[in-house]
């Protein structure tokens, strides 16, 4: 999410961010699922992706 080149828990800060509202990342990026909508669903994506790869 904020292209930092590391996938951690800044990223899902940033993508709550974009889900509240607060903050503009695409939706490429950040529809997570591929559902179409960015949510809540998208950050359990995300953290899941962070908890494989430890």
């Amino acid at each position: 999410m904020n292209a930092d080149g590391q996938v951690n828990v800044t990223d899902v800060t940033a993508l709550i961010n974009r889900v509240l509202g607060t903050a503009s990342y695409s939706d490429a990026v950040c529809d997570l699922n591929g559902d179409g909508v960015v949510n809540v669903s998208d950050v359990t994506v995300l953290i899941n992706i962070i908890l494989s790869n430890n």
